[in-house]
């Protein structure tokens, strides 16, 4: 009887023992989570208050400054719009992740042909000013006619991302490529954009997909400045296609940056 007694009595303790690691465990994830919401929320508030701060200080000058001159007065009020303009664009930023976040079903995959989808992108871009003074490559093989499911409206917006991360780090003779091959089994596509800039610190490659990370510009697309989302927001429309994005770069003499999309090829 008193050991039926002691039997019973020593199976709870073992169960509670379990359940305090797991609790504990929990806990300890639950309090990284919430660091990171807080640094996000940190740089989110201090990104915000910037232009903020610099429309303020144009429009006090404005009204306190008599006998400002037309072209002052000219150059206050594009500061003004250019930094209404990098505020609105943070704010959109923030929206669509927190959509993308919540809600997936906004994005909306069709059947396209690979290599049809990167080809009409890729000349679009070609066509941007922007891209003038920039060797745009075009490395997609004539035959490569495998079809992903896609939104091309978010995708479109992945690749013009890096596109533009690529083109804010590149100096003279700066390249971009647009490539596209397949996985060793042919189940995947892999698209690629690569360029020669300046590259990514070592210290900070692992880090430039997490939201709360500002370690590194790139992450915003050239001529704003923002809460560094831009790849975050990569990362979750790659995921709702089923994909992966990765990141390989250098820095130094052999210096240069590879973002690398993997996705499903759909089965006929």
């Amino acid at each position: 009887m008193k050991e039926h007694s002691k039997k019973r009595y020593d199976e709870p303790s073992l169960g509670v023992e379990d359940l305090s690691q797991g609790l504990y465990k929990s806990n300890l994830k639950l309090g990284s989570i919430n660091q990171k919401q807080s640094e996000y929320f940190s740089n989110i508030s201090h990104d915000l208050r910037s232009p903020i701060a610099a429309i303020r200080s144009a429009i006090e000058y404005l009204e306190e400054t008599p006998g400002i001159s037309t072209d002052d007065r000219k150059n206050l009020y594009r500061l003004i719009d250019k930094k209404a303009a990098s505020l609105e664009y943070m704010i959109d930023e923030i929206f669509l992740l927190s959509k993308l976040s919540s809600n997936s079903t906004i994005v909306r995959p069709v059947p396209l042909p690979c290599g049809n989808y990167l080809e009409d992108f890729f000349f679009t871009n070609e066509a941007d000013s922007k891209f003038k003074d920039v060797d745009l490559v075009l490395d997609v093989p004539m035959s490569f006619e495998y079809t992903i499911e896609i939104d091309p409206n978010y995708f479109d917006r992945v690749l013009n991302n890096l596109f533009d991360n690529a083109l804010r780090y590149l100096g003279e003779d700066g390249s971009i490529t647009l490539s596209a091959s397949t996985d060793e089994s042919k189940t995947h596509v892999i698209i690629s954009v690569s360029d020669n800039g300046s590259g990514i610190s070592p210290d900070n490659i692992d880090k430039i997909f997490e939201r709360s990370f500002t370690g590194d510009i790139s992450r915003t697309p050239s001529g704003k400045s923002g809460a560094g989302l831009g790849l975050s927001i990569c990362k979750k429309i790659v995921e709702i296609h089923s994909g992966t994005i990765t990141c390989r770069s250098k820095t130094g003499s052999d210096h240069g940056t590879t973002f690398a999309i993997t996705l499903p090829i759909l089965k006929d």
